[in-house]
């Protein structure tokens, strides 16, 4: 029965002595949230059918614009610091492409236009990353639509429209803000 006693006594002890630190509160203050985001941009793939016209004449580009509207949000376009633009391209096509990667406003006037993207044939795993500082580029800001200009650099060999092999392209863009702005 001592013993009993003994224990919850000697914890009771060990809980009055142990060490305690006052709670700081100024650590807040020097606390700064910085969110992220990731969100889907464009994506699509392209048959070779696709880049014959209806007359069955070959093309040598697609273009595909795309309605981007997140920067219509007051709180992205002020406190947005930086955009990492991600993508992945799978290209089974025994041809060789250049991307050409425009951000527009309404007016689809240019905001920004990405560095050529050139893709080698066949090269299953492609990976691009462009990274934009907003306050060196205050007019991405403007965006509302994303061009994608998929261009064929060897337009003198005819395409075979019949194959199923495929050209597909994923993008998106990782948004970083600053809430002290």
């Amino acid at each position: 029965m001592p013993s009993k006693k003994i224990i919850p006594l000697f914890l009771f002890f060990l809980s009055i002595t142990s060490c305690v630190d006052d709670l700081d509160f100024t650590q807040f203050e020097d606390y700064s949230a910085a969110p992220e985001f990731s969100v889907a941009l464009t994506s699509f793939k392209i048959l070779p059918f696709q880049f014959f016209n209806s007359s069955g004449i070959q093309e040598s580009e697609i273009t595909d614009v795309t309605n981007f509207r997140i920067f219509d949000r007051s709180y992205v376009k002020d406190k947005l610091v930086k955009l990492d633009f991600n993508i992945e391209i799978k290209n089974e096509l025994d041809r060789d492409f250049t991307i050409i990667i425009e951000l527009l406003d309404i007016n689809d006037s240019r905001t920004h236009r990405f560095q050529q993207i050139k893709i080698n044939a066949n090269n299953l795993d492609f990976k691009f990353l462009e990274v934009i500082e907003v306050n060196s580029n205050l007019n991405v800001k403007n965006t509302s639509k994303v061009s994608v200009t998929v261009k064929m650099d060897d337009t003198i060999t005819p395409l075979d429209p019949y194959s199923t092999t495929e050209f597909e392209l994923k993008s998106s863009l990782k948004l970083y803000f600053d809430t002290d702005a």
